[in-house]
């Protein structure tokens, strides 16, 4: 699928290129051959205007001189010597014909009858363009006819059609190196994005099957005896309750992970004091650390900070239910918020086993679960949730190695 998206991007750029080149090209083209067709009409039409001067007798006699003036009016000019002349008499016979031109193929009628327009024809496999003017003489009515090759007009278009042509192929060819290359760079975080999307909703629904699977299995077992009592099945019950709650519970954790991905985590920001709410979160789990054989405790510097309690509490509580989940009996856990500047830091430590480096990074993805935390429950979202909860504060949270020898997770918040 990428590879043909990045085909097209591909086509479309080039494509894109080639018409704009192509229209500057025809563009350069045309203002330069109209350029070139200026000067060789105002050489013609400045040769026609010396003929008409001239005295046709001599001229027909002696020809005019090139490279000279020929009548001795100061401002007359010299013949351009890639001009040529012929003149044509009343009859139609040619008077004059200096450069020995195919009079067979000069269109000689229709300079008599039409002078003043301007042609181009082909002499013997040249093309030359002719002009012509009229004029009353000793000789009657004769037609001037100037003409000057267009071999240089056209080999100089040729050869920048050429040089166009290969210089914009080779310009299209580079362009579409590449484009094709900025394609699949572009295409980079998208695929990134959606290979996450479709691991994410893979995860997500290996997590969902397993609590519907259960409440279907016990579902279907209490309609098999639907005379029985609950006290009867209460284990079937007891089992719908707590797989129901789990599924309330990863829901609830998909919701929230999907208004962080779009920017919309509501949070109700408030003023309030690190210490009674790190105070309470202990005290609330007290019972499962004594149980564990556990010391766990809270220390925090005096001073408030402006955050959403609740996302605070949900935060800083996944990373104390992980620390009291993988530290061993007799370990220990510390939670510690102290202020620096303008920030909160709030440390979470544990005696535990520890993160290796390598997958730090890892441990903050949606559904990992390492090494240690399979054999264990959970879904593999807390983590993911607790960085959503900060960086939806401006915040980061970090993983690193701990002074009581297991993991330390260290949450940065701006205090206000």
């Amino acid at each position: 699928m990428f590879e043909a998206a990045r085909i097209r991007l591909t086509a479309y750029y080039t494509g894109v290129l080639a018409a704009i080149l192509l229209v500057l090209g025809a563009g350069t083209y045309v203002l330069l051959a109209r350029s070139i067709d200026r000067e060789i009409d105002e050489s013609l039409d400045r040769a026609l205007a010396q003929l008409l001067r001239a005295p046709v007798r001599e001229v027909v006699a002696e020809g005019v001189p090139r490279g000279r003036r020929f009548v001795a009016e100061a401002d007359s000019e010299a013949l351009s010597t890639d001009v040529f002349y012929v003149i044509v008499g009343p009859g139609g016979n040619v008077l004059a014909n200096p450069s020995s031109l195919e009079e067979d193929e000069l269109p000689v009628a229709a300079f008599v009858e039409h002078p003043g327009e301007a042609r181009d024809v082909s002499i013997d496999g040249t093309r030359y363009r002719l002009k012509s003017a009229a004029s009353m003489t000793p000789l009657g009515r004769v037609t001037f006819v100037a003409g000057r090759s267009l071999e240089t007009r056209d080999f100089q278009l040729r050869r920048l059609t050429l040089a166009f042509a290969a210089a914009g192929g080779a310009g299209l060819l580079l362009s579409a190196l590449g484009g094709f290359w900025l394609a699949g760079r572009a295409l980079v975080p998208i695929r990134q994005t959606l290979e996450a999307q479709r691991r994410f909703v893979s995860d997500a629904s290996h997590e969902l099957r397993t609590p519907a699977a259960v409440i279907k299995a016990n579902a279907e077992l209490l309609l098999r005896h639907p005379d029985q009592t609950v006290e009867e099945n209460i284990d079937q019950v007891a089992a719908l309750a707590d797989e129901a709650a789990q599924l309330s519970r990863l829901v609830e954790d998909l919701l929230t992970l999907a208004r962080a991905d779009e920017d919309r985590l509501p949070l109700q920001r408030e003023t309030f004091e690190l210490g009674p709410l790190l105070e309470e979160l202990v005290r609330d789990r007290e019972a499962i650390a004594e149980a564990r054989g556990l010391d766990l405790a809270a220390e925090a510097q005096p001073g408030n900070i402006t955050a959403d309690r609740m996302r605070l509490r949900q935060l800083t509580a996944i990373l104390l239910d992980n620390a009291l989940k993988y530290t061993p009996a007799g370990g220990t856990v510390r939670v510690r918020a102290r202020r620096e500047g303008g920030r909160w830091i709030i440390d979470v430590d544990d005696s535990g086993p520890g993160i290796p480096p390598a997958l730090r990074e890892r441990v903050f993805e949606r559904f990992y679960r390492g090494p240690e935390a399979r054999a264990l429950p959970g879904t593999g979202l807390g983590l993911a949730i607790a960085k959503s909860i900060a960086e939806a504060h401006r915040g980061r949270i970090e993983v690193r190695e701990s002074p009581e020898g297991g993991a330390r997770f260290e949450v940065t918040l701006p205090a206000s």
